[in-house]
């Protein structure tokens, strides 16, 4: 098959799945209830309770919203639900010790990036979801073709549940309105990080009480137009137009080097903030307006509204990258079922109701009616903040399920026909190489445990800028290649070879 009949194969899969989720505009339906018979009816199932955790801020009202999808999910299923938020500085540590303790737990959020998705399935801590999806969430399992639900497979099978959403990460800065207009910045001129340079450099000679960058961190394998086709913790990718499948260490790359070399001469610049901040007292700060602008975020139809919601903060957006469409993308938020649950198939049923009832997602999502948010516009299901938004407002409707099934909550979401412009932006941009491809971590697991290990080590403070690249950069790579990456880069390969053979 040559390669531009791969990628109109591609994309016509693409276009498949995502035609399955329109947007509000266009009047998206939860998928049908199943046929009677195809699953038990509330009153024959016994009560139960399913916990979900995931990460995210703690808010006051979290156990009455806890209630309010109580009350359906008995009505629909008979389960009691209790959410369990943990905030995302903590999350990824917790979980790990709560698998390694054996916890209790039902539903659990997972992705590459943080609780590793491919990590869990290595240590065993989620559960294939092949039987119980078309038995006991056959309108979720129908809301995509079989063939789309390959970008969760690991070694043929089906461990997380796709949220649909924005799959290609076109990364970029977002930067505060008013220092924009005030300095200058021409948003539309920049095309790389390194064109924002006098711009921060004038906020931070003219605005003594505001950082100018929340940090120096500016390094994402796609920013780079790497595909990380192991793991976001792994630096081991292929370019994502090679058609050679060519595997690389990408923190060996040039690309890799400048990015850390920039970080270090932002950070001994005094453009950052000298220690760590954890992300919940990094958005505090936003609100209060100490920063003037962040990177390495995904730059998508409608964040700029977003933005302007979570942080009460005017801004700019730009991406400085190519978006691709990965098979991490696909993957990169998914609801998973716990090793340890008691109730696998009734926790299924709540995975069901988080990807096609509208009025449950919207709950978790945005709270309860009256009190979180009110009706804006009803008739185009744009919604604003109740009296009690403070108290319920997660933000993060990307990781309870169907996102195209989200409430707008700006009456310029609605008119710029977000959703439509999300689809669109999915569905031109081109594929990756390795589409499709799903890496089997087993046959070198230990090799990642201790990758993984030296990652969180010394990656953190040379992407950051903390260290200096000079002498930091080549023990990272050192240590790395003495944890076993070129034997994983070597298995990748192999795996890769293989999956691009078994295509032709």
């Amino acid at each position: 098959m040559s390669r531009t009949t791969k990628q109109m194969a591609a994309a016509a899969m693409i276009g498949l799945l995502l035609a399955a989720c329109a947007a509000p505009a266009a009047a998206p339906k939860a998928a049908e209830a199943p046929k009677a018979g195809e699953q038990a009816q509330p009153a024959e199932l016994p009560p139960v309770t399913i916990t979900y955790t995931y990460g995210g801020n703690v808010f006051k009202d979290v156990d009455m919203v806890s209630e309010a999808l109580s009350a359906i999910a008995q009505k629909k299923i008979n389960a009691t639900i209790k959410l369990k938020p943990i905030d995302w500085g903590a999350f990824d540590e917790k979980m790990k010790l709560a698998f390694a303790a054996g916890e209790e737990c039902d539903i659990v959020f997972v992705a590459p990036w943080i609780n590793n998705y491919i990590q869990n399935i290595v240590n065993g801590n989620i559960i294939p979801l092949d039987d119980l999806l078309p038995k006991y969430a056959p309108g979720l399992w129908k809301s995509m073709p079989e063939s789309s639900w390959d970008a969760a497979r690991v070694n043929g099978k089906i461990y997380g549940v796709l949220n649909q959403q924005i799959w290609v990460k076109p990364f970029g800065f977002s930067v505060r309105k008013d220092l924009a207009d005030k300095y200058g910045l021409d948003v539309n001129a920049v095309q790389k990080y390194e064109d924002l340079e006098p711009f921060i450099k004038a906020v931070k000679e003219g605005e003594p009480d505001i950082i100018p960058l929340t940090s120096s961190y500016n390094w994402m394998f796609e920013t780079a137009g790497f595909d990380p086709i192991v793991s976001q913790e792994t630096p081991v990718a292929i370019r994502y137009d090679d058609k050679d499948l060519k595997v690389f260490n990408a923190a060996a790359t040039p690309e890799f080097k400048a990015s850390v070399e920039l970080a270090r001469k932002w950070y001994l610049a005094g453009y950052t903030p000298k220690d760590k901040i954890e992300r919940a007292d990094s958005e505090a700060m936003w609100r209060a307006g100490q920063f003037a602008m962040s990177m390495a975020g995904v730059v998508k139809p409608g964040g700029d509204i977003e933005a302007r919601q979570r942080f009460g903060q005017d801004v700019y957006q730009k991406s400085v990258t190519q978006p691709f469409l990965t098979t991490a993308g696909s993957s990169a938020t998914m609801n998973a079922i716990c090793r340890t649950s008691k109730n696998p198939e009734r926790a299924m049923m709540v995975l069901e109701l988080l990807n096609t009832d509208v009025e449950f997602y919207n709950l978790i999502s945005k709270g309860i009616e009256g009190r979180h948010w009110e009706w804006a516009d009803k008739e185009n299901k744009v919604i604003k903040p109740g009296p009690n938004n403070a108290d319920y407002n997660p933000n993060t409707d990307w990781e309870f399920g169907n996102q195209f099934n989200a409430y707008y909550i700006d009456p310029e979401q609605a008119a710029q026909k977000v959703w439509e412009a999300t689809y669109k932006l999915n569905n031109d941009s081109p594929p990756s190489a390795a589409l499709g491809f799903n890496f089997n971590p087993e046959p070198v697991k230990t090799e990642l445990a201790n990758i993984s290990a030296v990652v969180k080590e010394l990656a953190e403070p040379l992407t950051n800028g903390m260290v200096d690249p000079e002498t930091a950069l080549p023990e990272y790579l050192k240590r790395l290649d003495e944890a076993g990456l070129q034997t994983v880069i070597a298995e990748t390969q192999k795996q890769l070879n293989e999956w691009a053979q078994s295509r032709k």
